[in-house]
């Protein structure tokens, strides 16, 4: 059995044994208590012990030995007690390993918000000490407790700028991410519990920047649009549904098939979806002026339809721009300011409810009954994406509602030439008096007689009625 030794002096105490061998041996625990030190050697005794005994140690020990500092583990294993802990990866050394094993299959965008979520994790778990302590976070040791104030941190303080809380749906992908890159982790043995399982929010739906731009606006803006290039631009968002900058930036002439009326759009959002990497939509009456406008102005041997006003480092007619990782411009950035320079007052996600506009008017009928899959196929996207993110309400539809003129209601009577072999012989009803007759109820009905053309009274007693005056009667006796 082992001991415990103090150092006088210093105070420093150590576990003193012998080995296997017989050797006298020791390892230093440093300043620590008397009950943390017999604790140790508690433990301490049953592992020289089974190894003593060539048997493997209880539970136990084996889950304090899981849960041992490193320092004193890493003591115990260079005096061979114990085998070399595994080394466990930091968030640093993990997450960007996973981000760039699956980068092939998806989008530069896609990344892009992977970084993000990355990023929040290094900001959440290096709170006060920078981004680069956050790295430094192990893995293994992420408890479930901190992955909930993970969540309550992205809720109130999750915003890179310091302005407070992520919105919902921002919250609830960020979560989906970490969710998905510790189960990697889990999968690969790195850890053995995923402390973010389950740990998501319901998702929500931001309505309250959804804006439906009607095309007379889009008709304003377009008079102060310095040249062809940009009136095309924003003719493909709002009358051909393109995204953002990459669908317009990617199109090439060679894509518009004139003779079939058709435009084929790259999108490099959904190009990691098999038969998904382009799409084809018509070429809507609203944009044959503007791509006739901007393929006479063109350069000759022009090879994409957006040149001119394109980023500086997509302006050299030797990039492949389908070859880049990710294409980006300021666009939104410099369409709101002919916005105002239009008198207009710059609407939320600037480009992105363009091409919501569009697809509205195509599920209100603008072009006549389409189908639902016909409009998600041109859009790119699914049914059920287009009607939870993309359905917008103009306000040609309240008008529609308050306008409406309802139908006059036109009165009908029975008149003299009232045909009695297709009508029954009793007309409804009726009058019903409550009579006192030897304590019985008598029932009269209002009968029309056609054939004498006039009403007549007809009563029964209450013994004696029909099943209609039996019906009656209880009613009358219910309000009587």
């Amino acid at each position: 059995m082992g001991s415990i030794s103090t150092n006088k002096k210093t105070g420093q105490k150590r576990y003193v044994y012998y080995d296997q061998n017989n050797t006298f041996r020791s390892l230093w625990l440093g300043d620590v208590s008397t009950a943390v030190a017999e604790s140790f050697r508690t433990y301490a005794d049953r592992i020289v012990n089974a190894q003593l005994m060539n048997v493997s140690i209880d539970a136990e020990t084996s889950r304090w030995l899981a849960d041992l500092a490193d320092k004193f583990y890493d003591r115990l294993a260079a005096q061979g007690l114990v085998p070399s802990r595994k080394t466990v990866p930091t968030l640093g050394e993990c997450i960007p390993k996973i981000i760039a094993s699956r980068a092939p299959t998806v989008s530069g965008q896609t990344l892009e918000i992977w970084g993000q979520s990355e990023k929040s994790l290094y900001t959440f778990f290096g709170q006060g000490k920078g981004e680069d302590k956050g790295k430094e976070r192990r893995v293994d040791n992420i408890t479930r407790l901190e992955a909930e104030s993970f969540r309550s941190w992205l809720v109130s303080k999750g915003r890179f700028d310091g302005k407070g809380g992520l919105k919902p749906t921002t919250v609830w992908k960020r979560l989906q991410h970490v969710v998905a890159f510790f189960e990697t982790m889990v999968k690969e043995g790195i850890i053995t519990k995923n402390p973010f399982d389950g740990l998501t929010m319901s998702p929500v739906v931001d309505t309250d920047r959804n804006v439906y731009v009607d095309e007379e606006t889009i008709s304003q803006v377009m008079d102060v649009l310095p040249c062809a290039e940009w009136r095309l631009l924003v003719a493909l968002w709002r009358f051909g549904g393109l995204r953002g900058s990459s669908e317009p930036l990617l199109l090439k002439w060679t894509d518009i098939l004139w003779d079939q009326k058709k435009i084929v759009v790259h999108a490099k959002k959904t190009k990691r979806y098999e038969g998904k990497a382009t799409r084809i939509i018509p070429i809507f009456p609203e944009l044959v002026q503007p791509l006739e406008e901007a393929f006479e102005l063109a350069e000759e041997g022009a090879v994409y339809v957006i040149e001119r006003i394109a980023p500086a480092y997509l302006q050299n007619s030797t990039v492949d721009r389908s070859k880049l990782d990710k294409i980006s411009a300021n666009f939104g950035t410099i369409f709101g300011g002919y916005l105002e320079r239009a008198g207009l007052v710059r609407w939320s996600k600037i480009i992105n409810n363009l091409r919501a506009s569009m697809e509205t008017d195509l599920l209100d009928g603008k072009y006549g009954s389409l189908g639902i899959n016909a409009i998600a196929d041109w859009l790119g996207h699914s049914p059920k994406v287009m009607l939870t993110h993309y359905k917008r309400v103009s306000e040609e539809k309240f008008k529609q509602v308050t306008q409406y003129k309802p139908a006059q209601k036109r009165s009908q009577s029975i008149g003299s030439n009232f045909d009695s072999t297709k009508s029954p012989k009793m007309s409804v009803s009726p009058e019903i008096t409550r009579e006192n007759v030897k304590s019985a109820l008598a029932v009269y009905l209002t009968v029309h007689s056609p054939e004498q053309g006039i009403n007549r009274r007809q009563g029964t007693e209450t013994g004696q009625a029909p099943m209609l005056s039996q019906l009656l009667i209880l009613g009358v006796n219910k309000v009587l």
